[in-house]
């Protein structure tokens, strides 16, 4: 492959990503919106966990199967045609009416944004460079997925500016240069032969530890936020969670299921980190820490040193949970940027669909993540009064979420750990993954 053809799959794949992650992680939004029922945001913030949910599942099947195709230009094919219905959802919201559903819209958002991140995975994850770009657009998304212009935890209504801004992520005119790019590359591959090795078996296993995991994931994390005030339901989420993210590692291939343990704990204890509000400012530096983890993890791989950090992290967050000490929350939000981009490059797997799995986990609501949103509302109890009905409202340990991360990342370091005992280290380690059957083996 010619060196132009590369930079440009390379930034094809850092720019096409960013704008499906973006448009699978955050809740479409138009102007009219705040114009729109009670009723439809409701259901827009109800739906939204399960819409990205799908997006993930539909991401995971669609790289499986254009991976067990084996034909570069269909996949190309398939990443442009979920782009250009993102692109058609975004044109036809900005002249709907306040009255038409946002859950709707935002269910094919997210699911195109998930087509096009496992359309683009299969496309370019076999090669070095365009791999960098495709998982660090996965990351800037998440990142600008944090800018939060809404007002803090706490504030009242009559806070809100005067007048809505609406977020608009991602814009039309990114979702455009994302389809011009990504129709650029169809073109450029449109006479790439497909791979010799021809399978016509479906591997189900990559599948079906997507659809384990995902699934556990998301019911532990719509139960904690209604339910976070038990032990025994914090345990059980912390000991469904290590256990589906093991029984999905064990489905993949080698040692490919190293990334989704390693995943799990960057989602855990980075949904118990992560500050409610980043700045805008802040994510170009977040992401050039990212991108120096990515580099990092590449040249000198140790997804079980990865996991200790992470529980490191966490336990300093538990620890100050209660500080408000910017450079600290700060350190703490770059050190995680790191250890997510170290983590990603660290762990190696060899088959493509394994690695969009991992990857996709981190966009899934975490146990750690349902917590936080309960710890932070408190819990509201109704209490008979001598002359009325009282609301109390009781506030939570606010350092739950952390310690919960550091007991889930200490379950992935097992899980890692007796990974590694059962699945004999590969011959070789190629710096991308490959495209064979490996999931049938």
């Amino acid at each position: 492959m010619r060196s132009y053809q590369v930079a440009l799959e390379t930034i094809t794949a850092l720019v096409a990503t960013t704008v499906a992650g973006l448009s699978l992680a955050m809740p479409i939004d138009f102007g009219w919106t705040s114009q729109t029922s009670a009723l439809q945001l409701d259901l827009l913030a109800y739906s939204l966990p399960r819409a990205v949910a799908a997006g993930v599942l539909v991401a995971m099947i669609v790289a499986v199967l254009l991976t067990t195709l084996g034909s570069v230009v269909m996949a190309w094919g398939t990443a442009l045609v979920a782009l250009l219905v993102l692109l058609v959802n975004h044109l036809v919201g900005h002249s709907a009416n306040p009255t038409d559903s946002l859950a709707t819209m935002n269910f094919i958002d997210s699911l195109s944004g998930g087509a096009a991140m496992g359309a683009l995975g299969a496309a370019v994850l076999h090669h070095r460079l365009a791999a960098y770009g495709w998982t660090l657009g996965a990351l800037v998304s998440l990142l600008l997925g944090s800018v939060n212009p809404l007002p803090h935890i706490g504030e009242m209504i009559g806070d809100y500016p005067d007048t809505w801004q609406a977020a608009d992520m991602p814009p039309v005119w990114m979702v455009e240069l994302a389809v011009a790019l990504v129709l650029i590359g169809t073109l450029l591959n449109r006479n790439r032969p497909p791979a010799a090795r021809l399978s016509i078996e479906l591997p189900l296993a990559p599948i079906l530890a997507g659809v384990v995991v995902v699934l556990v994931t998301l019911v532990s994390a719509e139960w904690l936020a209604r339910h976070g005030d038990s032990l025994a339901d914090l345990g059980l989420a912390v000991v469904t969670t290590v256990t589906t993210a093991l029984i999905a590692a064990m489905l993949l291939p080698r040692r490919d299921g190293e990334l989704v343990l390693v995943a799990v704990a960057i989602s855990a204890v980075g949904s118990a980190t992560i500050a409610a509000e980043l700045p805008a400012w802040s994510i170009p530096v977040l992401v050039a820490i990212a991108a120096a983890g990515m580099w990092y993890g590449e040249r000198h791989p140790a997804p079980m040193a990865g996991v200790l950090a992470l529980m490191v992290l966490g336990l300093v967050t538990a620890f100050t949970a209660d500080t408000d000490w910017a450079l600290l929350i700060v350190g703490s939000g770059a050190l995680l940027a790191w250890l997510a981009g170290y983590g990603l490059s660290a762990a190696k797997p060899r088959y493509v669909p394994s690695r969009v799995l991992g990857t996709m986990l981190l966009f899934v609501p975490s146990a750690v993540l349902g917590l936080r949103d309960y710890v932070a509302r408190g819990h509201y109890a109704m209490q008979d009064g001598s002359q009325a009905i009282v609301c109390t409202v009781t506030t939570e340990d606010t350092s739950a979420p952390a310690w919960t991360s550091v007991l889930i990342a200490a379950g992935c370091a097992g899980g890692l750990y007796l990974l590694r005992r059962s699945r004999p280290a590969p011959a070789t380690k190629p710096s991308t993954p490959e495209t064979g059957s490996a999931a049938t083996e």
